[in-house]
């Protein structure tokens, strides 16, 4: 079973990755919007999924 920290290191991983796919097709405001609600799940699903 893995331990949270390796989860969470991988999960920000997975939206830095997004974020960057996003900068190259979106303007910066959208990039925005998905990093902020990708880094919300990714707290949400950390402190209280996992």
């Amino acid at each position: 079973m893995l331990r949270l920290g390796c989860k969470a290191i991988g999960l920000a991983a997975l939206t830095f990755c997004g974020g960057m796919i996003c900068g190259l097709l979106f303007p910066i405001w959208v990039v925005v919007v998905v990093e902020t609600v990708l880094l919300i799940l990714i707290a949400y699903c950390c402190l209280f999924r996992f």
